[in-house]
């Protein structure tokens, strides 16, 4: 009887392991393909290292890939926050 547990929870244990594999790659991937910019601005070669390297490739990318922030929904813009131009008033400010 106990080999049919030892055989349940190996087989929990590979779908748990696949289910993380695929999902952090999925998350890893998308978020290549949304960001303007990477480290060594190759984007094929991060999405070879993701889908090569199970596990160590997303969490290699995750901290040395992105080098840009990604714009979120719902933030102002960046033209609220900029700063004034140092050149003195132009013709347009009264």
């Amino acid at each position: 009887m106990s080999s049919i547990w030892h055989t349940w929870g190996l087989a929990t244990l590979i779908v748990v392991w696949g289910v993380a594999q695929y999902g952090l790659a999925y998350y890893t991937l998308r978020d290549l393909a949304r960001r303007p910019r990477v480290r060594g601005d190759n984007k094929v070669v991060w999405a070879l290292v993701i889908l090569m390297l199970p596990l160590g490739g997303a969490l290699l990318y995750a901290s040395m890939g992105p080098t840009s922030f990604l714009p979120r929904a719902g933030r102002p813009t960046s033209t609220a926050t900029e700063r004034p131009s140092r050149a003195g008033p132009t013709s347009a400010d009264p």
